[in-house]
């Protein structure tokens, strides 16, 4: 299970990990006490424990002093690339600062910075609001200059995209202009939560209050890693759902309350070209040139096409929550729910395609929850093909998906390995959408990509000018297809 493991002197009893389980807490993660889990200390059952526990981490957190005991868990997580984080300062002369570890300031995990007002009014977190005027200067985001620090071969931002079905968060670590394109941005932290946001907004057109309320807890932890981590430049992005429901702009109250900036709410042809950014920037070598990239998301799925930057977008009505609330309402669903979903599915994925003209000779690539949740199923499973080539979902793997996934019920999906626990209602019209796309563009293959849209706000953060549509770009409304 993904963890974040405690290192800290004399098996975490001369340290309070209180400070811990708040950073893990904000990381969306559970912590891993040694001294409550390996059971046994003793060699090499206890070690062995440990490594594993390490081995299965998302993180290692630790807090000063740190002595001798720990250095083994130190270097191992450190070897194997594992993220440290380190709460509070440690003596410049310690060997273990020269490792590749990021800092967190123990003052920003206080309680105290989140709790709620009496009254019930915004949550009290360190926000940006101050900075909002400078959002046309930096291209939609806020900026803090850490003051009196030179500036750096990398900029710390942070990113935000609020979808449909899920919140994401990234910090990063921007490389300069000087270090040239092919160099990479670095991962500081990273959450995914499904908050459902556009819960029933399909058909009632208004957010719903609950699915407000999970979002406004997201955000305020949100608001809490941008100041443990220092952020310089913040961009947080919204697509279908704002776009989508009538009351969004109370929803951008809450965020500018929350988070102290002003979310962007993107058309659909921004959000393919932010989606093609990110993901192409990712991409690892032996992949040809042109690439077609489908993100298929919560509200809607977006198409783009070209190669070093996108050369046509298309933005479909296509996504899996409103398919599976229009379309896929029993439990499970019925034979007739499928085929008018799969229909309509198709209708609107003939008419995305006619906006991205050479697509047949682009190689497809996947992206969002819905595409890593069908290739975590399938790559768990025993139908797994011969020979599977990572990083690649096949025709085959995916039909498979589909054909174990109609019939069964919410309870029975929720226990197939690979499931994400809240991904479960939504499941069976996201590997319908997967699966038409690689039905209708005849591809056998998809390279599945965990990067996406909200790699691409944050590259647009960097010193870089933001990516924008080319005039070639084309949104799908109501069925059509417009320039």
């Amino acid at each position: 299970m993904p963890h974040a493991y405690y290192c800290a002197k004399c098996k975490n009893e001369q340290t309070d990990p209180c400070d811990a389980e708040r950073l893990a807490d904000i990381l969306g993660l559970p912590l891993w006490l040694p001294k409550d889990k390996a059971g046994s200390f003793g060699f090499p059952d206890g070690a062995l424990a440990c490594q594993r526990a390490i081995d299965e981490a998302d993180c290692v957190i630790r807090q000063p002093p740190i002595g001798r005991d720990c250095a083994w868990e130190l270097g191992y997580a450190a070897g194997t690339g594992k993220k440290i984080y380190v709460i509070g300062p440690l003596p410049e002369d310690d060997w273990m600062t020269k490792i590749d570890i990021h800092y967190v300031d123990p003052a920003a995990l206080a309680p105290r910075s989140r709790q709620p007002h009496a009254n019930g009014g915004p949550i009290s977190v360190p926000a940006f609001a101050a900075q909002d005027r400078m959002q046309d200067r930096i291209g939609g985001g806020a900026s803090r200059r850490r003051p009196g620090l030179p500036d750096h071969a990398y900029t710390r931002v942070a990113a935000i995209d609020c979808g449909t079905n899920s919140l994401r968060l990234i910090v990063a670590d921007l490389p300069s202009a000087e270090r040239g394109p092919a160099a990479r941005m670095v991962e500081v932290a990273e959450r995914f939560d499904i908050v459902r946001l556009g819960q029933e907004v399909g058909r009632t057109g208004r957010l719903a209050r609950e699915a407000v309320d999970r979002a406004r807890a997201v955000l305020a932890d949100y608001a809490a890693l941008i100041t443990a981590f220092d952020v310089e430049r913040v961009r947080m992005c919204a697509t279908w759902v704002s776009r989508g429901s009538a009351d969004s702009e109370e929803f951008l109250a809450l965020v500018r309350d929350t988070l102290g900036l002003t979310s962007e709410v993107l058309s659909g042809w921004q959000e393919a070209h932010l989606a093609f950014a990110g993901v192409t920037r990712a991409l690892a070598g032996g992949i040809e040139a042109p690439y077609l990239m489908a993100d298929i998301g919560g509200g809607s799925t977006q198409f783009a096409l070209g190669s070093s930057d996108a050369e046509h977008a298309a933005s479909a009505d296509l996504g899996c929550v409103r398919i599976a609330e229009h379309h896929l309402r029993t439990d499970p669903p019925t034979p007739q729910e499928i085929a008018v979903a799969e229909e309509a599915i198709g209708a609107e994925l003939d008419e995305a395609l006619e906006a991205l003209p050479g697509w047949q000779d682009a190689t497809l690539i996947g992206a969002s929850e819905a595409v890593t949740t069908v290739a975590a199923i399938a790559w768990a499973g025993a139908f797994s093909s011969a020979g599977h080539h990572p990083g690649y979902l096949t025709y085959h793997e995916v039909d498979r998906v589909v054909i174990d996934l109609l019939g069964t019920t919410a309870a029975q999906r929720s226990r197939i390995p690979g499931m994400h626990p809240d991904m479960v209602d939504v499941i069976v019209a996201s590997a319908l959408v997967v699966r038409a796309t690689m039905k209708h563009t005849g591809k056998e293959t998809m390279v599945v990509s965990r990067h996406g849209l909200l790699h691409g706000i944050a590259w647009s953060l960097g010193d870089r000018p933001p990516h924008t549509a080319s005039p070639s770009a084309a949104a799908i409304g109501n069925g059509k297809v417009r320039s």
